[in-house]
């Protein structure tokens, strides 16, 4: 069980990546700086995954997507 976690998260990470190239970011430092956080936190959400829900719940509202949309494949 704890296997499928660690993916949903590996996935929620490549799918942050995607979604800051295609915004008007383009980069994990203008991400980070208006989401709130530092950059090296959005580094490890990328290349490690996001395991907590309440993060990827405020990425997709940041975003203006569904939790679904950053889960999915």
């Amino acid at each position: 069980m704890e296997q499928k976690y660690q993916s949903l998260g590996l996935v929620a990470g490549a799918n942050l990546k995607r979604l800051i190239k295609q915004s008007s970011y383009k980069t994990q430092e203008e991400f980070a700086y208006e989401f709130g956080t530092d950059v090296r936190t959005v580094g490890r959400w990328i290349n490690h995954g996001i395991d907590r829900l309440s993060t990827i719940e405020q990425i997709a509202d940041f975003f203006g997507i569904a939790v679904s949309d950053i889960l999915s494949l």
